[in-house]
């Protein structure tokens, strides 16, 4: 699919478009299945680069109140018919970019990522990231994957738009 065509109503780059904005909301963590650990405010922006091909979500929020700041960048690979994304933060990834790729889903797509196995000698976990926009808002989901492939949510952003 050419940019431009991915660039109309209802298309993956306008999706991209529809995010661009500043956000503020609810940041919920669980390192444990089914467990609340931490539940802070949030706010970040989403900005489009290179004419909207892609998205960067900057953001801030905070974890047993320290600070945290993290990036996604996302995009739409129209050669490979796929969501791309990019990931780093100051809590989770520690040094690594972990890179995703997916699909489209309803209001919205998904990526999947890995990272290594945090006590450092098993194999990698999964890690996918749901993105979803509806009238309420932005709802950005992660979830942890096991490597025997059982998920349980790990972080749930909940964001309302800024108005201006």
């Amino acid at each position: 699919m050419p940019f431009e065509e991915s660039k109309k109503y209802g298309s993956p780059h306008h999706l991209l478009a529809q995010l661009a904005g500043n956000w503020r909301g609810t940041s919920k963590l669980c390192l444990e299945p089914d467990k609340l650990t931490d539940k802070a405010p949030i706010v970040g922006t989403i900005q489009l680069l290179l004419e909207g091909r892609f998205a960067l979500f900057l953001y801030q929020s905070s974890i047993d109140g320290e600070p945290q700041h993290g990036m996604f960048t996302f995009g739409y690979n129209t050669t490979r018919d796929q969501y791309e994304a990019s990931w780093v933060d100051s809590f989770h990834n520690n040094t690594a970019i972990m890179f995703c790729e997916g699909k489209e889903k309803e209001n919205g797509f998904f990526v999947l990522g890995s990272y290594p196995d945090p006590g450092g000698d098993g194999p990698d976990w999964g890690w996918r990231t749901e993105v979803e926009l509806t009238d309420e808002g932005l709802t950005i989901t992660a979830y942890n994957i096991s490597p025997e492939g059982s998920e349980a949510k790990a972080v749930e952003m909940k964001l309302t738009r800024i108005k201006k």
